[in-house]
């Protein structure tokens, strides 16, 4: 039988012994063996991140991990300013207004990213801001947004929170919130973790636990102190019942990504994008982020030659290989391909291929050779 393909950003395909690991047998997430799972998981982000400071898991969605964020350092009166440049950038400052506060709206053009002066001149002209948001990969435009250079041009004196949503980058781009002076970095398990859905990430900075001492949540289910409550040195829970099943699968698929260092990991999905994108332009479709220092490692975003790409879709679906579509604006305008998952060159093949029978391109295999070259030369 002919192998079909997940392409959407999310949930990803995970590799078989990421479900081999989410089917054991369940136990008590009260026992002791649960506990060394959940350290366990924890030393393993750490390395990942290169942090000690500790990640708060959750029962929710990605969207979940940034209302977490949210409602524990937001309140009616505080401002915050929000740079985004799509769909999920977008839905980061309306989850943070429902809170009460207010927001200051910094935005780019789609396929583009804000930048690191735009963010200084925002807290300039607030200085009074208690946050600042940003989405660190927007996977509506598959735009790579530089944290770093932006947090490294805020001032270190009074600087806001820094409050990123790492939901889409964690685990297929490097994000190290330590060293780049981020305070609260929010994941979920079913993109560049390569875990089924159903489990959202809290890293939180030594500033941030600092300030939750002074702050009451009102939310029960989001409250962090009470979550860091439950992370005692010697015994590790959850303030209620987790998926236990989906530590499992994390767990497994840490080990995967960390097994050759998460610089070499990084390395290989950074390539592999690279060779995807050039060979679908040597194909003929048109990639929406012309900046190469901006484009994703996890998603790529892009238009099919003549206006056509929802019938490309449709073609490209009817086969097999299930892609996402754009967003917002770009609704019915865009093709959204992913590759966050384990994949090698046999299975780029496979995809390159579909797509160049989606646009009825019966061309020699020139494009193949192309992804070839940059991904074996890495």
């Amino acid at each position: 039988m002919k192998k079909k393909y997940l392409l959407t950003p999310g949930p990803v395909e995970a590799p078989r012994r990421v479900l081999e690991a989410a089917s054991r047998p369940l136990i008590s997430h009260r026992c002791g063996e649960f506990s060394e799972l959940f350290k366990g998981i924890s030393r393993k982000l750490g390395r990942l991140f290169e942090s000690g400071q500790p990640v708060v898991i959750l029962p929710s969605s990605g969207t979940g991990a940034l209302e977490c964020a949210a409602v524990n350092f937001l309140r009616q009166g505080d401002v915050f300013i929000s740079l985004s440049c799509g769909v999920f950038g977008d839905r980061f400052r309306e989850i943070a207004a429902r809170t009460g506060a207010r927001g200051i709206y910094v935005d780019a053009e789609p396929g583009s990213a804000p930048t690191p002066e735009a963010a200084a001149a925002a807290l300039r002209e607030n200085p009074g801001a208690r946050a600042l948001l940003i989405t660190h990969n927007e996977t509506s435009t598959g735009v790579t947004v530089p944290v770093r250079e932006i947090v490294a041009a805020l001032p270190a004196v009074d600087r806001p929170l820094v409050l990123a949503d790492g939901v889409s980058s964690v685990g297929a781009i490097e994000c190290l919130p330590e060293s780049w002076g981020v305070d609260v970095l929010c994941s979920a398990s079913q993109k560049g973790l390569m875990t089924p859905p159903g489990l959202g990430l809290v890293w939180l900075s030594k500033r941030a636990i600092d300030e939750l001492k002074g702050r009451e949540c009102p939310s029960y289910y989001f409250d962090l102190k009470l979550h860091l409550k439950n992370m005692k040195p010697d015994s590790y829970a959850n303030p209620y019942t987790p998926p236990v099943s989906l530590y499992y699968a994390l767990d497994a698929a840490l080990d995967i990504i960390l097994a050759e260092g998460a610089p070499a990991w990084f390395a290989k999905r950074r390539q592999y994008a690279e060779a995807f994108a050039a060979a679908l332009e040597e194909l003929g479709y048109e990639l929406l982020v012309k900046d190469r220092s901006l484009r994703s490692a996890g998603v790529t975003a892009f238009s099919a030659p003549g206006d056509a790409s929802e019938a490309v879709r449709k073609r490209l679906s009817a086969a097999g290989y299930e892609t996402a579509g754009g967003q917002g604006t770009l609704k019915g305008k865009l093709i959204r391909a992913a590759h966050y998952s384990d994949w090698e060159m046999p299975e780029m093949e496979d995809i390159l291929r579909a797509f160049a029978e989606a646009i009825d391109n019966n061309s020699d295999d020139g494009y193949l050779k192309t992804a070839r070259n940059i991904f074996e030369n890495r």
